[in-house]
């Protein structure tokens, strides 16, 4: 009993029942209506029976009072009784004459106890009512008024019986019912089925859901959950339209969860690499001040001193000053807008790059005439510097670096271009990521830096609007930096009234 209060407790269930319900008031509205309709036609007809059966009384009676001076035999009127019917004859109170007329063809008077059950029982005259017999059932009747040529008054009453009527009204109501209840029962059957069906898609919203909230998710990266299927003959559906927000929310939490959990993991690098790197110039500084300050030293030792601790300092400024900015940018990544010589940032780089790293051929690939954008030149400075340190710092000895700027119709590009061995596959997800090392260079090289240029780069070409991207396979690597064409704001502001 309480596993079926439960299954109609559910919106299966639940609708199953209401869908029944109001089908069975249908078919009860609808089987009322048609009973009420049959049984008001089925007594017309039989008041057209009583209408004929009593005219042809009154006129017989009315016939032979006329001729003879007195009623007619029990034979002469017995053609005017009709089948299931009865006729009386009153004078004052007292019953003259009387017949019935059986549902058997069979005809007789009527008994006392019929005479009196009859006289007992009120009607009206010229009017039509229901009169009930005990053994014969409900009847038609009519009384009226028939004047003798003595001054006598005589009472003619005809009745029709109902029971054939109520039997094919009861026969009728019967159909009706046992027809709705077999009817119900189909729709209920059909209908959970069909119910079950468009509803399947909401149980495999539900197990996915539950699967989802036994999933830990409050640490560690997320691994892929399940995705509800979606039946392609519901596509459209309101259950469909459950099952795909489902899907894209699952889609949503994953990729917000993986992205706390790598930014968990990015600061739990960043503490360890920059507990690392300012404990090694803390600790030399620290050391070196402890040394000199114990025991005396001469000028040149002391100068030494001073120009590791003022070295170890300097490595701590830089590591300090990128820091703060990736601060700002996540803080206030607006930039300015001002035309920009590309030509000439690509050769200053590359003059640069040349002294600090004269162990790599450096070679450029410009357009013939000087290439300009609108930008902020800083910021361009900086992506394009620290991605030449990166293939500086992450490639062997006798590495060609090419830097090549390419002109398209709406757009600029700044290559950054190697023939080193390559970056790993799997790095390159989380190449643009805070203190990631991709660990393709030397031991050296990966000593020398932390994993932090990539990620401003990343994060100036973010503010700017830039769009940077990375190639890298066994025959080299290719950073790119895509710069939208676009006017500068003074001369977008004057041109635009010149359009209109």
């Amino acid at each position: 009993m309480m596993r079926a209060v439960r299954r109609v407790r559910t919106t299966r269930g639940r609708l199953v029942v209401v869908v029944t319900g109001l089908l069975l008031s249908a078919l009860v509205a609808l089987g009322t209506t048609s009973i009420v309709i049959m049984r008001e036609s089925l007594v017309s007809q039989v008041e057209s029976t009583l209408y004929l059966s009593n005219e042809s009384a009154l006129t017989q009676v009315s016939s032979t009072l006329e001729r003879t001076d007195a009623l007619p035999r029990f034979d002469d009127f017995s053609i005017a009784v009709p089948q299931d019917g009865f006729f009386l004859v009153l004078e004052g109170r007292s019953p003259r004459l009387s017949a019935f007329f059986t549902r058997d063809y069979t005809y007789r008077p009527l008994s006392s106890n019929e005479n009196r059950e009859i006289r007992e029982q009120p009607f009206a005259l010229d009017d039509i009512r229901q009169m009930t017999l005990r053994e014969h059932g409900t009847y038609l009747v009519t009384a009226n008024l028939v004047e003798g040529p003595q001054g006598a008054t005589y009472t003619v009453i005809t009745g029709v019986g109902l029971t054939t009527t109520d039997a094919v009204v009861t026969t009728y109501v019967i159909w009706i019912a046992a027809v709705g209840l077999c009817v119900a029962a189909l729709a209920a059957a059909f209908g959970y089925r069909l119910v079950a069906r468009e509803l399947d898609p909401l149980e495999h919203v539900a197990q996915i859901a539950q699967q989802v909230a036994a999933t830990p998710l409050s640490s560690g990266e997320v691994a892929p959950q399940g995705r509800a299927p979606r039946d392609p003959r519901l596509r459209g559906s309101e259950a469909d339209r459950v099952a795909m927000a489902l899907n894209r929310m699952l889609e949503h939490v994953e990729s917000s969860l993986n992205a706390r959990h790598r930014a968990e993991e990015s600061m739990r690098r960043f503490i360890a690499e920059a507990s690392h790197e300012l404990r090694n110039p803390l600790a030399s500084i620290r050391g070196y001040a402890d040394f000199y300050s114990a025991s005396p030293a001469g000028p040149e030792e002391m100068a030494g001193a001073l120009g590791r601790v003022g070295a170890e300092a300097k490595r701590m400024s830089a590591l300090l000053d990128e820091l703060l900015l990736l601060a700002r940018l996540d803080a206030d990544p607006e930039m300015s807008a001002e035309e920009v010589d590309l030509s000439q940032i690509v050769l200053e780089t590359v003059s640069d790059s040349r002294f600090a790293f004269p162990d790599h051929s450096w070679q450029i690939s410009l357009p013939d005439d000087a290439v300009t954008t609108v930008g902020d030149e800083d910021a361009i400075r900086q992506i394009l510097l620290n991605l030449v340190a990166n293939a500086g710092h992450h490639t062997p000895s006798r590495t060609r670096v090419c830097i090549s700027i390419r002109q398209h119709d709406h757009e600029t590009v700044i290559a950054v271009d190697d023939d080193g061995p390559g970056i790993p596959a799997v790095a390159i997800p989380t190449l643009f990521d805070r203190f990631t090392q991709a660990g393709n260079g030397t031991t050296a090289a990966r000593k020398s830096t932390v994993g932090l240029g990539l990620a401003i780069v990343k994060a100036l070409a973010n503010a700017a609007g830039y769009e940077v991207s990375v190639r890298s396979d066994a025959e080299g690597t290719t950073f790119a930096v895509t710069i939208p064409r676009r006017p500068p704001a003074g001369e977008q502001s004057v041109e635009e009234p010149r359009s209109r």
